[in-house]
Order: structure tokens, then sequence, then C-alpha cells
């Protein structure tokens, strides 16, 4: 065997070493070849190579150690820099070009601190800075405040237009469109087109609030105020309908008459009734005029007793009587209401309000107003400041 791994040697390795050394080459060779085949088996390692792989690993890591860093600060800059409201100063800032490279340790000793110096005085400049700027979006946020805290003029928030071509407003709507109980109705359950109202229709209001609003005819400088003032015969009938929500629409029809409302029995013993009278009286025909095919159906054109079916808060006050519909009443109401409030800015809705007659003595009926309001918009309602 001595023999054949000699020859072995000397052929494969050179031809003219001795046996020692050829022995000894020999035996390094296995044994390099064996640490090799165990380090690939995953059981043992070569420390020897180990140590040079960490040895190049950590010269690379040296090497690549700057740039990394610098790729990482961008990336921080691009990602968080942006909320901070004072920006660090950057590299090409004038500052910096006070540095030379020909110095001697006094002047390092002066202008190493310089610079910091410098960069504090600019970070207080950028502070007061912003501080002006700061102050001057207060004082415009502040007037912004006061203007959207004037006091609402009611009666004004929701413009008229009789030719129905402006968009969010109002008119009033031809009596005969619609029908309301004749002079021989207890005998023969006819209805008759309407000829007439017995008020007229002089203002509306659009609001939105955080909470339902009550009672908007006793508010100082409203309509209704500024009428009672003066002392005259003016009577006004309010209708508010309160549409609840997370915001909470107001739609305030003002009707007025100018003639003693003791010349209308029927009206007198509405507006000094109790609210169970008034709530088995009140009277509402709906009527979606120009709108999509569902909402007409879920609205209809059906006179309702909407005290039967909705809760209504009655307000009386010395010239007014005023009717806050609560929408939110009812699941049926609401549903149908948040119908149309998504359809609100396509439709032409179109009411009438009435007391009802019951007795021979009070027929025929008669509408106390009517209204048409054209393409509401919601966003266009005004908000009450508290």
């Amino acid at each position: 065997m001595s023999g054949f791994g000699e020859h072995y040697s000397s052929v494969s390795i050179t031809g003219k070493s001795s046996p020692e050394k050829q022995d000894t080459q020999v035996g390094r060779e296995s044994s390099r070849s064996a640490l090799l085949n165990q380090n690939e088996d995953g059981v043992f390692g070569d420390s020897s190579l180990r140590e040079s792989e960490m040895f190049k690993e950590t010269a690379n890591d040296e090497r690549d150690k700057f740039p990394s860093e610098r790729s990482s600060l961008v990336d921080l800059n691009d990602g968080v820099d942006e909320f901070f409201d004072v920006p660090e100063p950057s590299d090409n800032d004038p500052l910096d070009e006070s540095w030379t490279s020909d110095y001697d340790s006094d002047t390092y000793s002066q202008e190493s601190r310089q610079p910091k110096l410098n960069s504090a005085t600019s970070l207080v400049k950028k502070l007061h800075d912003l501080a002006v700027q700061k102050r001057g979006y207060v004082d415009l946020h502040e007037k912004a405040r006061e203007e959207s805290s004037t006091p609402c003029c009611y009666g004004t928030t929701l413009p008229t237009d009789p030719t129905c071509a402006l968009p969010c407003s109002w008119t009033t709507t031809d009596p005969s469109t619609f029908l309301i109980r004749g002079k021989t109705y207890l005998s023969d359950q006819k209805k008759v087109k309407a000829k007439g109202t017995l008020m007229e229709m002089v203002a509306a209001d659009w609001l939105k609030s955080d909470k339902r609003e009550d009672d908007l005819g006793s508010r100082p400088g409203g309509i209704v105020q500024k009428y009672a003032a003066k002392g005259g015969p003016e009577f006004f009938f309010i209708v508010n309908i309160q549409v609840p929500g997370s915001t909470t629409y107001s739609l305030v029809l003002y009707y007025m008459m100018s003639t003693p409302i003791e010349e209308h029995p029927l009206l007198v013993s509405f507006v000094n009734g109790d609210d169970a009278y008034r709530n088995s009286r009140f009277k509402l025909i709906p009527y979606i005029s120009k709108g999509s095919w569902i909402v007409k159906q879920s609205v209809g054109k059906k006179a309702c007793l909407i005290g039967q079916a909705l809760e209504i808060n009655y307000f009386r006050g010395k010239n007014y009587i005023e009717l806050g519909v609560d929408i939110g009443s009812s699941t049926v109401a609401r549903g149908v209401v948040s119908l149309v409030l998504g359809y609100l800015n396509k439709l032409v809705i179109e009411m009438a309000f009435l007391v009802q007659a019951n007795t021979e003595e009070e027929l025929p009926e008669y509408l106390l107003g009517t209204c048409r309001l054209n393409h509401l918009d919601a966003c266009k309602s005004v908000s009450l400041i508290p």
C-alpha cells in the first residue's frame, strides 16, 4: 500500500519529490478533502476558512457602511421630515461654506463654534417666521369664525324664484293642483280642486345644525319678530320640517295672513286648541312633480294627518304658531325622507297644508298655503352656529 501511495504521489503531484515529502503532501490533501466534505455535510466547519470569510464580510461591510447609512437617512427624510414644522439645515446651506481646509488650530477653535451659533440663530429665525405665519392664520381663523357666527336672519336663507329656474329655491304652487273636501263632502265624499289659499307664503329657510332647532319664530332678527315689533295684524303659520341625523336639517316655511284670524273660526280653533286637537286636524298633501319614479311612488299624493304619524311640537307666540314636525319620530317616515334626501337635488317637491274640516259648518276646506321646492341641495343649507 505504501508503494502504491508513493507511486500515486509521484505521478499526480511531482515526479521528483522525496517519499517523506510525498507522504506529507498526501496527508495534507487527504485532511483538506475530509474537512471540506465534512463542512459540506454541515457537521464541522473549517475555522480558517470561516475566519477568512468573516474578514471578507467585515471588509465589505466597512466599504458599504456609509452608502447604506446615507440611503436610510434619505428614506427617513422622505417619509418623516415632512411632518416637522421646522426643516433641518440642508447640505447646501450657505453656512457650510464657512468651512475651509486651510486652517490652524486657533481658527478651527473659533470657526467650529461659529456655524453652530449661526445654525441656532437661523433656527430661532425660522421659528419666529412660523410663529408670525401661525398668528396670521389664527387671525384669519378668528375672523372667519366671527363672520360665520353672525346671527341668522330667519326667513331669508332660501331664495325665492317664481320662474322655477333657480336651483335650491322656492315658490308657490297652483292651488288647483290639490284636491280638498267640498261643501257636500259628508254626503257624497267628493273632493274638489282648491281655488286659492288662506295665507301667503312669504319666506323659507333651509338650515342645518348639530341639534334640533325649535321655535324659530321667536328668534330676534327674523321675519316674524320684525312684524311683531310693528304691532300690526299680521299672523304667521310656520311649518318647520326637521330631518334628524348627525346633521339635522330644517326646512322652514313661513305663511302669513294680513287679516285678523278671528275671521276664520276653524283656524282660530286650531291655533288656540290643545295638542291633541291640533294633531287630529293638521293635514299635509305632498306631491313630487319632477323626479325618479321610485321617489314619486314612495311619497304619493294622498292627504295625511301628520300628527297621527309623527311627533309635532307646537310653539305659540304673540303673532305666530310654529309646528316642529319631527321626521325622526317615525321609522317609516324616516326611511321615506332618507330616500328623498338621496335624490333631493333632482326633485321638484310640491306641498299644501290645511286644517281638516270634519263638520258641515266647517266645510268646505281651504288651503292654508302651498309651496314648490326646486332642486334643494343639502350642501347649500345654512349652518346655524351655537
